[in-house]
């Protein structure tokens, strides 16, 4: 089971990059967050056994503590705000609206998992 989520993880990263390259607008500022969250859901069921739930609940709360770093700018007080890495992890601006769509990636997450779990 676990080869068909890093499967997906790898399928994902590359639908993330195009994004990240290509992409404008809404697809690139919150369609990527959704999928962005979509996409830690998955690292988390390749790499290790955590229940479905606490999977989604932790990579949410993850989603959300970097959002609020971005309130108090983390990167700039840890001095890598230059980054090209800081600014990839950490993001640049904060907008309440990301709460939004890091909730809807992580309920597309945990519910297509259940979905693709049953038919298993």
């Amino acid at each position: 089971m676990r080869m068909y989520y890093l499967l997906a993880t790898g399928i994902l990263s590359l639908v993330l990059a195009l994004i990240a390259t290509f992409g404008t607008g809404i697809v690139r500022t919150h369609g990527g967050d959704v999928l962005v969250v979509v996409w830690l859901y998955l690292v988390v069921r390749t790499v290790t056994m955590m229940p479905k739930g606490l999977a989604a609940i932790l990579v949410l709360a993850v989603a959300f503590a970097v959002e609020f770093g971005q309130v108090i700018d983390i990167a700039g007080q840890l001095g890598i705000a230059d980054s090209a890495f800081a600014r990839l992890a950490f993001g640049r601006t904060f907008d309440a609206f990301d709460f939004l769509a890091y909730g809807a990636g992580a309920a597309i997450a945990y519910f297509a998992d259940l979905s693709f779990g049953k038919k298993r």
